[in-house]
């Protein structure tokens, strides 16, 4: 039996969203960091329907069940059809790119701290992963370390990305003597601390 990702669970997740923004208008974050959470909370249901769903429930399994581990870093098996392999690698690491972009607006990540923080994605994931394989054990998914490897990667990849738009941000708006108000004032706010943060690493 299979369980997908429909329109209760899409529900569900927007009920926490909104019961989650007063929570944080309470807690007087300004409307531009509920705007940034909304759209970062949407990327994490995405994921969530990737990551966890389908899930398929194994009725008929009486025997000792074995989750399809592998632990080999860089071994990706008899693949047969090299498209298919490159073209899941490559969707493993655009997959976190948006984490790695969009936590920057919710939380201050300093550099020393973001190796640590795509592990700790990857794993998580993949972990999850297991977790359900074994708990309806079934092996409809199998846990790879490389999956951990290339998501975190993506995170990295994200991260590098948003430290250039915060350069680009900063450098463009300062050439043309731009006034920061609104969300602008709270992109630039964030920036700029990206910037000071990197500094302070290389001081």
């Amino acid at each position: 039996m299979m369980i997908y990702f429909d329109e209760t669970d899409l529900l569900i997740g927007m009920a926490i969203l909104f019961a989650a923004l007063p929570f944080l208008w309470w807690k007087k974050r300004n409307l531009s960091y509920l705007l940034f959470f909304s759209i970062f909370w949407l990327y994490l249901l995405s994921v969530v329907s990737v990551v966890v769903f389908p899930v398929a429930i194994n009725t008929d399994y009486a025997g000792t069940f074995r989750p399809s581990i592998n632990l080999i870093p860089f071994y990706f098996g008899d693949c047969q059809l090299p498209e298919l392999c490159i073209r899941s690698i490559i969707e493993n690491i655009i997959f976190t790119v948006p984490f790695g972009f969009g936590i920057n607006f919710l939380v201050e990540i300093k550099p020393k701290y973001i190796f640590w923080l795509a592990f700790v994605v990857g794993f998580v994931f993949e972990f999850s992963q297991l977790i359900i394989s074994l708990a309806f054990r079934s092996g409809f998914r199998s846990t790879d370390i490389n999956d951990v490897i290339l998501n975190g990667a993506g995170v990295l990849v994200g991260y590098v990305l948003f430290r250039l738009f915060a350069w680009l941000y900063l450098k463009i708006t300062e050439h043309f003597n731009f006034k920061h108000r609104l969300i602008f004032a709270d992109i630039y706010e964030v920036a700029l601390q990206t910037q000071v943060a990197g500094r302070s690493k290389n001081a």
